[in-house]
């Protein structure tokens, strides 16, 4: 996927291009305000990271394993935050 230059933190997950890649669904529970989404062929949750305009990514039972950019390839820096959950 290309790189992009554009200010992710302005624009709605729901155009984020990894929502249509991934084919992600919105489920009914929030992060900060952020919709949580899911992919139903692995059963991981994501949510968009205000802050960084960055994918957070979850597994089943909600504990992080990663980071995406809005594209949808790894993060170039970023990864898995022990520690770090989210309540589905």
């Amino acid at each position: 996927m290309e790189k992009s230059e554009r200010n992710w933190r302005e624009v709605p997950f729901k155009d984020y291009p990894v929502v249509e890649f991934l084919a992600l669904h919105r489920t009914n529970h929030r992060w900060k305000k952020e919709w949580i989404h899911t992919d139903k062929k692995k059963r991981r949750y994501y949510h968009k990271d205000p802050l960084h305009g960055e994918v957070e990514v979850y597994d089943k039972n909600g504990y992080h394993i990663g980071v995406l950019t809005p594209q949808g390839d790894h993060h170039p820096t970023k990864g898995k935050v022990e520690g770090r959950t989210i309540n589905i």
